[in-house]
């Protein structure tokens, strides 16, 4: 079940409406989804079980308002440049000191995301998981980008594609090393990242005689 969207509520309602989804993303990141009941959102919220019905309907929809309102936030902050600046290495570093920088005002979004990829949660009818998916499939798509934009390639080649991937993969464990880690930031582990980007390239670009090539999605998602 979502939110109620047919309620149209007063600067009052937005005001509590936040104070509710500020309440449950915390406790989810925190505690895990179970633990977010709604005696505990209201307890963490002070706003009334009455008007959080009102708004969502229910746990289910507080947990789908969750993910859309972090999607957007976190989409809304990533800066998107259309052309290279520096040479491609240079345009990466950028690229990435930025992304981390964003990904870090965003722990409590980035730890649901990560959990619910692994484990998406068997409620909300899977539009949970449906969040997830265009949240990962969007940052994919904004790395093609980018990293056709430094290299001045096709942004969906097969090489652009696996390099997207690669980073990708690398952002997500670089989080899960600050999770563990407080004592390291998303920007130092991050730092190699770009240098390793023209590297990959460079290896995937190259001839290889009687090489077996693992082969992975021929179309992006």
């Amino acid at each position: 079940m979502t939110a109620n969207t047919a309620v149209t509520p007063n600067r009052r309602g937005i005001k509590s409406r936040e104070l509710v989804l500020n309440a449950a993303e915390r406790v989810m990141a925190q505690d895990g989804f179970d633990a977010a009941t709604l005696a505990r959102v209201v307890a963490e919220s002070g706003v009334a079980e009455t008007s959080i019905y009102h708004y969502y309907g229910s746990k289910d929809g507080i947990l789908l308002a969750v993910m859309e309102r972090g999607a957007e936030r976190f989409f809304a902050d990533l800066p998107d440049p259309d052309r290279r600046t520096g040479r491609p290495a240079e345009h990466l570093s950028r690229v990435v000191t930025i992304a981390a920088a964003t990904l870090e005002h965003h722990p409590n979004f980035l730890r649901l995301l990560n959990v619910f990829a692994i484990q998406p949660p068997q409620t909300a009818n899977g539009e949970v998981a449906a969040v997830v998916g265009r949240v990962r499939a969007m940052a994919l798509e904004q790395l093609r980008k980018q990293i056709a934009i430094a290299f001045d390639d096709d942004s969906q080649s097969a090489t652009t594609d696996q390099l997207a991937r690669f980073a990708l993969a690398a952002f997500d464990g670089a989080f899960l090393a600050t999770q563990t880690d407080p004592e390291i930031t998303l920007e130092f582990i991050l730092e190699p990242l770009a240098a390793a980007l023209v590297a990959a390239r460079r290896r995937l670009l190259t001839p290889r005689s009687g090489a077996s090539v693992a082969r992975g999605p021929t179309k992006a998602p």
